[in-house]
């Protein structure tokens, strides 16, 4: 991944940014006509740097989709994977997989799913914590990477070595609550790429590396930052929508509008993970997800 990899050079990279680019005005229009060509020459660019076969983590959320999209437009040979848990008491399939196999199967993408049941989610934990470490293996780290890990596993199973996906778009265009309920919406999405290399890098770094593979992720890439940024948040978030100009540009592109529009979970809730730690932590007499967590890191070995 070319990015800043400590929390220093992280913070001096985004601050550097943040004093250096300005909002533009222009219209709605003209925003994502302008982001529609960044995201596409972004991801172009960095699909010709990687050094080998190429796999997107995909959800069946706008991101990872355009992503897709994108390459399949280009004719850039990708495998696709989603990660899901299917609950022996309830045969429901999780929504990510529901929707990525509708999604791959209209696009024509080489797809592949990894669904996991109960009794083999405790391995899957165990891993995760492995490699994630007692310091950030917290129940959203372990949720998260748990669905990167065994789609990374099941990637390099096809001999994938370098991962796209959609990390940092929502911060670039104000996907979570907290920018809804924000008083400075734009402010808020500076401070949540400033936080990234807390919440989300560590654990991105570390499972690649424990894996082996190379992560790429074409939302923050630096020239996309620096058109994103320039957007104002009326462009990014509504009553009813989140990240609205990356939709908007999403449809420019030529993406379905049903694909560009559709709502996401965070991927351990649209995986299932979450709803599996929970049932996990409750089998072993824990009230608490932390606690099972802290479980499984004494008992690694």
């Amino acid at each position: 991944m070319k990015l800043p990899q400590t929390k220093t050079a992280w913070g001096k990279h985004f601050k550097k940014l943040q004093e250096e680019i300005i909002l533009a005005d222009r219209t709605g229009k003209e925003h994502a006509l302008i982001l529609a060509e960044t995201i596409e020459k972004t991801i172009l660019r960095q699909a010709k740097q990687a050094k080998g076969n190429i796999g997107l983590l995909f959800s069946g959320g706008v991101d990872s989709t355009l992503i897709g999209f994108i390459l399949k437009k280009h004719n850039i040979p990708f495998t696709a994977v989603t990660v899901g848990f299917q609950d022996n008491e309830d045969q429901k399939l999780p929504d990510d997989i529901l929707e990525a196999r509708k999604i791959g199967r209209q696009l024509l993408f080489e797809y592949v799913e990894d669904m996991r049941d109960f009794s083999a989610m405790e391995e899957l934990f165990l891993k995760t914590t492995s490699i994630l470490g007692e310091e950030i293996s917290d129940a959203i780290n372990v949720g998260v990477g748990s669905v990167e890990i065994a789609a990374i596993k099941t990637l390099i199973d096809h001999d994938v070595t370098d991962i796209f996906g959609g990390l940092g778009s929502e911060e670039l265009f104000a996907g979570y609550l907290r920018h809804k309920q924000a008083e400075d919406k734009h402010n808020e999405c500076w401070q949540g790429l400033l936080a990234m290399f807390e919440r989300d890098m560590k654990r991105e770094f570390a499972i690649a590396k424990r894996l082996g593979v190379e992560v790429w992720a074409p939302f923050l890439d630096e020239e996309l930052v620096r058109v994103a940024m320039t957007i104002p948040d009326t462009f990014k978030l509504n009553d009813t929508e989140s990240k609205v100009i990356l939709r908007d540009a999403a449809e420019v592109l030529g993406l379905p509008k049903e694909m560009a529009r559709r709502p996401k979970k965070a991927a351990q809730y649209g995986s299932r993970t979450d709803k599996a730690l929970d049932k996990l932590a409750k089998k072993h007499g824990f009230k608490y997800k932390k606690e099972y967590i802290a479980y499984l890191i004494e008992n690694e070995h």
